[in-house]
């Protein structure tokens, strides 16, 4: 066995065993010095603070002289955390994101003030912090604490799966586009979640679109979360349609911010680097947005689903009314697939990583229909 898989084993175990203890009603746990410290990590949404707080137990539970403090990366974070705990975030059904520790702790060397003060919101950061040096206070109660805090937080881990668990909405397919433009809108406007909500349900009506059409286009994004930057997942845009050979041919990007000249060069440089990097010619591209969302001085259609135009550099874009174009897509696609784009949205929504806030309101619009 490798090094490597030693370490994912001894992980597993350690993970299994607070497990069994957070399950176990027998175990009793003693949290009033650091309660108050840990329920602020479920306060906020952004998880990567608590999933940081995962990875920083099985660092000191491996290694005794481990200190996140002032060595994070000590423990290979990545490593830990992407294998073996997302293994068991995944096995157990417990909402995580793909890097989210990774992506709160990047760029410093421990979890101290400092590091918490850069941090968003940094009143949970400082709870983090202090979570952290709880556990390194050097005595002989330092295992147990250790212990006794990966349990309250799995505790509360298992809790709030629990309760995501509850939302789930058993849904009767239906292909009425008026009630699905309805359910889009509602989404949209009051849980957008950070642009998530927008995107998936573009990218889900563009794939239902062309399947149930059969086209032969097929649509890139749809896996991606709103966080994901296009030089990152090497598209050009949010949403894309491409041929089978893998040539796109459109690409679309889909916000419910200001997608103004700052957005616009950045969507202009990867669009770029896509193009030199694939011998491609892209030159358009179509913005899926609010009226508000468009730049003041944007050339006016005069028309209203298709808003207006900007040209930047040797690149087009093209402004189209988010809402107009939900209702305009939605009635050009056959029954079943309006039935797919349903289904699609709703297992989005199931999903144990996506936001609790789109869950609540998902049930409430089928619980008043």
């Amino acid at each position: 066995m490798s090094a490597t898989d030693e370490r994912n084993e001894r992980v597993r175990k350690i993970l299994d065993s607070l497990y069994e203890r957070a399950v176990d009603a027998g175990v009793e746990i003693d949290e009033s010095a650091y309660r108050d410290s840990l329920e602020k990590l479920f306060s906020t949404t952004a998880w990567g603070f608590r999933e940081i707080l995962l990875v920083v137990i099985i660092g000191m539970r491996l290694d005794r002289a481990f200190k996140a403090s002032t060595g994070l990366y000590d423990c290979n974070p990545r490593a830990i955390y992407e294998g073996p705990i997302k293994e068991f975030l995944i096995e157990k059904e417990i909402p995580h994101r793909k890097s989210g520790p990774l992506n709160v702790a990047k760029a410093t060397v421990g979890l101290d003030m400092t590091w918490a003060a850069q941090r968003r919101p940094s009143d949970v950061a400082e709870e983090v912090v202090n979570l952290v040096n709880f556990m390194e206070t050097d005595d002989t109660d330092t295992e147990l604490r250790i212990d006794n805090v990966g349990t309250s937080l799995l505790r509360r881990l298992i809790a709030y799966s629990n309760s995501i668990e509850s939302l789930a909405v058993a849904i009767d397919p239906t292909s009425d586009p008026e009630f699905l433009y309805r359910l889009c809108c509602e989404l949209i406007t009051k849980v957008p979640d950070a642009g998530n909500t927008p995107q998936k349900i573009a990218a889900y009506l563009l794939k239902n679109y062309h399947t149930f059409l059969h086209t032969g286009v097929i649509v890139t994004g749809e896996d991606d979360r709103a966080s994901v930057t296009s030089t990152t997942s090497k598209k050009p845009g949010d949403i894309n349609e491409e041929i089978p050979e893998g040539v796109i041919r459109k690409v679309y990007e889909v916000t419910v911010k200001h997608f103004d000249l700052a957005r616009i060069r950045d969507s202009y440089d990867c669009v770029s680097i896509y193009n030199d990097a694939n011998d491609a010619d892209i030159h358009e591209i179509i913005v899926i947005c609010r009226r508000e969302d468009c730049p003041s001085d944007m050339k006016p259609s005069g028309l209203h689903g298709y808003l207006g135009s900007y040209t930047y550099r040797d690149m087009m874009y093209y402004y189209w009314d988010i809402y107009e174009w939900i209702a305009n897509t939605l009635q050009r696609m056959t029954n079943d697939g309006r039935i797919g784009f349903y289904l699609n949205l709703n297992s989005y929504i199931d999903d144990i990583n996506t936001s609790e806030s789109v869950k609540k309101l998902w049930k409430e619009l089928h619980e008043s229909n």
